[in-house]
């Protein structure tokens, strides 16, 4: 069984040209081996329990952190084409939606990922081959097999780290997330030299994008591409440099633009959990738009309430950092 789904990784169809794919790929598109390398993480993090892959805002960026490590910034990955087109390989299988079959059928590619969604449900793997992503020393192989056949030397390296960083900062998030909800916020959840930097700051970032939901704490703006990009940032209420606490109650969601005003210090928020404006907001030529209507309205916290900012990390900033004149 291993040794023909080992050969059927090494023989993906894919496309070849020498003109549009880099050297680092070996001229071919990466979109199939790193949607598989992105799908076998999360099986690693037990994100998927049945024979279904989804469409996953978590799937998008996985995929993407792939595609960044081995493609031009200029050049943007699309998940919907390997998503769609892993089906010429006949281990990856199509569920369609209920009344959507006779379309699936019959139309030969989707670009769109707000079309495939409508389309299907997700994908279903061989019942082998299932098998084999849930076993960690056979996904081990396959990896490998996807790394070697369809990347250069120089490229290899970087997505065996990025796999690894994958992982590691899944676990990370997910210790962050149970240790507040255990209310242990004022204990660092590991020694910092247990995880990399690169580890801690991805595992905080999808902590603090998975506690708030993709939404702006003070803003409340959400907005999701369909590929998984979202508008939020983590934001440290008392920066790492100072406080080297990844715990949520220490930090929130913020949009980039909010982020950056409350890092300047131009936006805080009170023990009531309120918006408050710097004064300096709207001095000079500044033009804040809607920034200066946040003012006295409460902050959209996460659904849990053991996940909201520690009252004392909030104390914080306003006496360290807000500009109160």
């Amino acid at each position: 069984m291993m040794e023909d789904y080992t050969r059927r990784f090494s023989k993906l169809r894919t496309d070849t040209s020498p003109s549009r794919w880099p050297v680092t790929t070996r001229h071919r598109a990466p979109h199939k081996p790193l949607l598989l390398l992105a799908v076998m993480d999360l099986f690693a993090e037990g994100s998927v329990t049945a024979n279904l892959i989804e469409l996953t805002p978590d799937l998008g960026e996985l995929f993407t952190l792939y595609w960044a490590r081995v493609m031009p910034p200029d050049q943007r990955g699309n998940l919907a084409l390997p998503f769609f087109h892993l089906k010429s390989d006949r281990f990856w299988h199509l569920v369609p939606r209920p009344g959507h079959e006779a379309f699936l059928d019959a139309t030969h590619q989707i670009r769109s990922i707000n079309q495939l969604r409508d389309t299907v449900l997700g994908a279903r793997l061989d019942d082998e081959l299932y098998e084999l992503f849930c076993s960690d020393s056979s996904r081990d192989v396959l990896r490998t097999v996807l790394i070697e056949s369809y990347f250069a030397p120089e490229a290899q390296s970087a997505l065996i780290e990025q796999g690894f960083i994958n992982v590691e900062s899944f676990r990370y998030s997910q210790e962050l997330l149970e240790q507040a909800r255990r209310r242990q916020a004022k204990e660092r959840p590991l020694d910092e030299d247990t995880y990399q930097p690169v580890v801690r700051d991805q595992g905080f970032r999808r902590a603090m994008v998975t506690a708030y939901d993709h939404r702006c704490a003070l803003c409340g703006i959400r907005m999701l591409t369909p590929d998984g990009h979202t508008v939020v940032d983590a934001a440290h209420i008392i920066p790492w440099r100072i406080s080297h606490n990844d715990d949520p109650g220490n930090g929130m969601a913020l949009c980039r633009l909010c982020h950056w005003t409350f890092d300047e210090g131009l936006a805080s928020v009170s023990s009531r959990y309120l918006v408050i404006i710097s004064p300096q907001l709207t001095t000079g030529q500044n033009f804040p738009g809607h920034l200066v209507t946040l003012g006295g309205r409460g902050i959209i916290g996460p659904n849990e309430e053991s996940l909201w900012p520690d009252l004392d990390a909030l104390s914080w900033h306003r006496r360290n950092t807000f500009r109160r004149r």
